[in-house]
């Protein structure tokens, strides 16, 4: 989503390529401008310091994903389609800024942090009307949908954290399709019991 400020736009997409690959805590501002070619005070003149500029990023990636997902749901009607495209767009969108600079937030910025955790929460849990819907048109199982989405938020919230993914050794896409393809289904190989 742009501003009507095509000054403001510029500046947080020269601070978001840089912040997507050295991260929040490496990036500076003079590194901004150099990379604009434009004075710090311009920048200043629309972002106080580099804080309001990593909250404008994360404002400007909520309404991507808000924005996107009321498309879907205008165009497509099976929840199951519906979950998966959501999936694939928040693994699209989300994957690369969570190596460096959600990394960096979450240790140096834990209130913005909690604020991505929050927004995030609260797009997992719209999960749960879907699953309801799926229900009721026998595309799942009879499942309760609050503990089937608390199922997948707690993966959610438990695996894709920076720090998990760098343990493990995985990328952000690669924990988001497994959690994904676990809460979908299951761990038991079919024909097993």
């Amino acid at each position: 989503m742009k501003s009507s400020n095509p000054i403001v736009d510029k500046i947080l997409t020269a601070a978001k390529a840089r912040m997507v690959r050295f991260g929040y805590h490496k990036v500076t501002m003079d590194e901004i401008a150099a990379d604009l070619r434009m004075s710090k005070n311009t920048i200043y003149l629309h972002f106080p310091g580099k804080i309001a500029i990593a909250k404008a990023l994360v404002a400007r990636i909520k309404n991507r994903i808000n924005d996107h997902q009321g498309e879907i749901e205008n165009k497509e009607k099976d929840p199951l389609k519906i979950i998966s495209l959501n999936i694939l767009f928040l693994q699209q969108e989300l994957a690369p800024w969570f190596e460096f600079f959600l990394k960096d937030i979450q240790l140096e910025l834990p209130e913005l942090w909690q604020e991505f955790v929050d927004f995030r929460t609260e797009k997992v849990m719209e999960l749960e009307k879907l699953v309801d819907v799926g229900i009721k048109k026998g595309k799942f199982r009879q499942v309760n949908p609050t503990l089937a989405v608390r199922a997948y938020l707690g993966a959610v919230n438990n695996i894709i954290n920076p720090e998990i993914l760098q343990q493990e050794g995985i990328t952000f896409q690669q924990a988001l399709e497994t959690v994904m393809d676990i809460w979908s289904k299951g761990i038991v190989k079919e024909g097993k019991k």
